[in-house]
């Protein structure tokens, strides 16, 4: 089975990033649980408190709870390190005279606001991690 891909566009048209397509494909298994075990050591190590235990018993799922703020709550180096990581899973999609173009995501060109950022980073969080989270037996979704 082929990992997921999700399709980001922004849409705010005050955003200067406006129109910008990023492709967003769902890390291995292995990759996701090894990175889940990174952020929980974080948390651990920064002290994230208030962490139900349901959540915690989660995994990874959990983590789709927290993502951002886990992430900046690292040492500037590891929070560096994991925002990479997560960008690796991202493209940009280029489209000029009908005929699209798509390549790896590059942090420092393909940005104009940070808020572009903020958000695709949570959906990239949202892509590997929530798939777990159930409500009422059924997935949930998010915008």
């Amino acid at each position: 089975m082929a990992r997921k891909e999700v399709t980001y566009k922004v849409d705010n048209q005050a955003s200067r990033d406006y129109g910008k397509e990023f492709i967003i494909t769902e890390m291995s298994a292995y990759d996701a649980d090894e990175m889940s075990m990174d952020l929980f050591r974080i948390m651990g190590e920064e002290g994230f408190t208030g962490i139900s235990d349901d959540v915690i018993s989660m995994g990874c799922a959990g983590l789709a709870t927290f993502g951002l703020p886990v992430l900046t709550s690292a040492s500037r180096e590891v929070s560096l390190r994991l925002r990479e990581r997560l960008l690796q899973t991202v493209e940009i999609c280029i489209t000029h005279e009908n005929n699209s173009t798509r390549r790896p995501v590059n942090g420092q060109l393909d940005f104009e606001e940070v808020d572009t950022i903020r958000k695709l980073l949570d959906k990239v969080f949202y892509v590997n991690f929530s798939f777990f989270l159930m409500v009422g037996g059924e997935s949930t979704s998010h915008s």
